[in-house]
């Protein structure tokens, strides 16, 4: 009897230790768990500070803010790009620009431009953030070296904090402004610094509790908080507390300890069986906490479309091939893959398309790559593969199976499409270089591949940095060209046996220390930043307005895609119809094969409303794109423009003679005008003469020439004159 009441005490008291051990160990996992996640909520609210100061860079660190809040202040630039931007772009609740001096010559609350005593409250909240940046400033040293090696683009002057203003928690910026490239430069030794102020309410608690995955978080303060609810609080920078975030922490070793008591106490009367159990239970419940861990951490590093690497693993990726790179002198390569005719499915079938199509894309490239390749999805159409041991020609023959690979058709719910691919490729040897500056170059490569024509890769070369600088100085150069009055037309005459019917307007720019720019350089720089419509608006107005000194005479007008497909392209149109008056029955608007790719009915609807006001439609160089019948059936085409390879090919080669023959039959089956382009021989002009092709035009008949000698030409031509030859004013085709 003593020794089974012995054995029952030992056991109890086994038990009872073991009881007491496992709610020691759940409470310090649970403690574990909490200050875990209350450390990644304090890391992210500072990082949350600083990434609301570095918002602002995009308008404080710009040659134009230098030259309008800085040389001369210019109210409603700050209004536009200061309030407005800062209230509908970041959601700021206020905005202040303020002068050497410190006093407020802008000032925004809540969306709306106010005065400068409203906002006297921000202002005083602020100083000893504009004390810091004063600072700075005053230990910066001259502009000059900076702007020349990027430093005011790379290391900002700024400050960011946490202050209470009126009684409510705002994360507050003061940041410097500064030029980028230094065409402005600043006008004195102080600088204008612009505020920028944005609430912790409940959007940027939602953002937190999103962003960390807390559960019923809330933000006090002030009062009592539920006791057993994890805490961060919210500081300025003298240590007071501003706000209080709590939320309900997670509890591991609680919905452990939860799932072992039952069984515990039913397990007293055999020992041995509980031990074995609770190692059992013990070791799932483990398992169950490490394959949670492992799912939450895989979230973090993988896209949730394709399941591949995401952005994040693949910088730690770069970071251990660097890492190779510098203990093995084991060189690797980047290689960024961005598909070519993405967005055209994406907007022709929808975004469930899209996503379908990136995830046979992602299984593609997957089934491709080997052990020796890392593949990740940057984000949209974009991915990107490491490729360890790597030579110029391993990279160049990886290219080359990926460009082979993606030009082949794709099947998806919607059908067969063909996407393509382009490639940048950088291959890394240098061990000083980190992750971020690999990406980039990679990335330098691709946009240079997709400017050359797409479907190609292309190597990173040190002189890509310089050309998107160019690029970028162009496109303001462009901007500047608009306003100066740089631009201007020119025309090439059409001719129809040998009489003038008709002009093309031609876009030139004549910059004013590069001289003459090609459209072939300008116009995609202007449909890639935006100002495509301006310039060609720009375009259609001059044109429309020379037509009146052209009566009788047919007047064609190039429209890029891009300025299209925008959704006020048509109700532009009308308004510069009726602001000149034009006779849109002598008007031709020419349009490239590309633009009818994918039958979009947008694009379908959009040429039918230009032809009801009157304008002819013409296709210009045709053969080239996606020349298909069906397109010339379906969609509202006048006319066909011989691309000019065609004509240089006449005499030449065999087939010339044939395509070219064959499109006048065409165009002449389905009753539509044709004319050649790039005529420059007699023997040219015989041989379309004898395919039935009349309309021409080419340096046969005259070179792109000013309105003037058009009109010399024209009217002498109808009195049957014989004008002074005139002189062309571009020879850019």
């Amino acid at each position: 009897m003593l020794s089974a009441l012995a054995i029952w005490l030992t056991t109890l008291l086994i038990a009872a230790v073991f009881l007491l051990s496992r709610i020691h160990t759940a409470r310090e996992f649970d403690e574990a768990a909490a200050t875990r996640e209350q450390q990644v909520v304090a890391n992210g609210i500072a990082n949350l500070v600083r990434e609301t100061a570095r918002a602002a860079l995009s308008i404080t660190v710009w040659d134009e803010a230098v030259a309008n809040l800085d040389n001369e202040f210019n109210a409603e630039w700050a209004h536009e790009n200061v309030g407005i931007y800062f209230s509908e772009s970041e959601g700021f609740e206020a905005a202040l620009v303020l002068n050497a001096d410190e006093d407020i010559e802008y000032a925004m609350r809540d969306g709306e431009r106010t005065s400068a005593e409203t906002a006297a409250d921000l202002l005083e909240g602020v100083s000893r953030l504009v004390e810091n940046v004063r600072a700075q400033e005053a230990a910066r040293g001259p502009l000059e070296p900076l702007i020349a090696r990027g430093a005011t683009m790379s290391s900002p002057l700024l400050a960011s904090e946490i202050a209470r203003i009126g009684g409510e928690p705002f994360i507050l910026s003061a940041v410097l402004v500064q030029p980028n490239f230094g065409e402005s430069m600043p006008s004195g030794d102080r600088a204008p610094i612009v505020i920028t102020a944005e609430a912790i309410d409940d959007e940027v608690l939602a953002r937190l509790t999103s962003q960390f995955l807390l559960q019923d978080g809330h933000l006090h303060e002030g009062g009592p908080i539920e006791p057993g609810r994890a805490i961060s609080q919210i500081k300025d920078s003298a240590g007071r507390v501003v706000a209080t975030l709590d939320w309900a922490p997670p509890r591991p070793g609680e919905a452990m300890l939860d799932s072992t008591l039952p069984t515990m106490f039913g397990s007293l009367i055999a020992f041995v069986a509980l031990i074995t159990w609770l190692y059992i239970r013990s070791s799932r419940a483990a398992e169950a906490m490490i394959a949670s861990q492992a799912h939450a951490t895989h979230l973090a590093y993988h896209d949730a479309l394709t399941g591949l690497p995401n952005r994040l693993l693949l910088a730690e990726c770069l970071q251990r091939a660097l890492d190779t790179l510098r203990r093995d002198r084991a060189a690797f390569a980047v290689h960024c893959i961005d598909l070519d005719h993405f967005k055209e499915i994406n907007d022709t079938y929808g975004h469930a398309a899209g996503d379908e199509l990136v995830r046979v894309v992602a299984r593609l490239l997957s089934e491709r790559c080997t052990s020796n390749e890392t593949l990740s999805r940057l984000g949209g159409d974009e991915f990107a593969i490491i490729q360890a041991n790597a030579s110029p020609e391993s990279a160049r023959a990886l290219a080359e199976i990926l460009l082979e690979l993606l030009a082949t058709p794709v099947e998806i719910s919607v059908g067969r499409v063909f996407i393509g691919c382009s490639v940048g490729i950088a291959l890394v040897s240098d061990p000083d270089v980190d992750s971020t500056e690999c990406l980039r170059r990679a990335d330098l490569a691709l946009y240079r591949a997709k400017a050359e024509g797409r479907s190609c890769l292309v190597f990173f070369e040190e002189e890509m940095d310089a050309s998107l600088r160019n690029r970028l100085q162009l496109r303001e150069d462009l901007r500047e060209g608009l306003a100066a009055g740089q631009l201007n037309l020119v025309y090439q005459p059409q001719v129809h046996h040998g009489d003038i019917y008709g002009v093309e307007a031609l876009l030139r720019w004549e910059h004013p220390e590069r001289g003459m720019i090609s459209p072939a350089v300008f116009v995609p720089i202007a449909e890639q930043s935006g100002l495509i419509e301006p310039l060609g608006l720009f375009t259609l107005r001059r044109a429309f307005e020379d037509s009146h000194r052209l009566p009788g005479m047919r007047v064609a007008v190039n429209v890029s895609a891009a300025q299209l497909r925008l959704k006020d392209f048509v109700p532009n149109l009308r308004k510069v119809i009726e602001e000149t008056g034009v006779d849109t029955r002598r008007l031709e608007l020419e349009i490239t094969e590309g633009l009818l790719l994918g039958d979009d009915t947008a694009v379908l609807d959009r040429l039918q409303q230009i032809r009801s006001l009157g304008f002819r439609i013409a296709l210009d160089d045709f053969g080239t794109g996606y020349s298909s019948l069906s397109y010339l059936q379906r969609y509202p085409i006048d006319k066909i423009k011989i691309d000019r390879s065609f004509i240089a090919n006449l005499g030449v080669e065999g087939d010339a003679d044939a395509v070219v023959s064959a499109i006048v039959r065409l165009a002449r089956a389905l009753r539509l005008d044709v004319i050649a382009e790039g005529v420059e021989t007699e023997a040219q002009r015989l041989r379309l003469a004898a395919a039935g092709c009349g309309d021409i035009q080419g340096y046969l008949f005259g070179k792109p020439m000013s309105l003037e000698s058009v009109v010399e030409g024209f009217l002498a031509q109808v009195n049957n004159t014989t004008p002074a030859a005139p002189a062309p004013v571009a020879t850019i085709a």
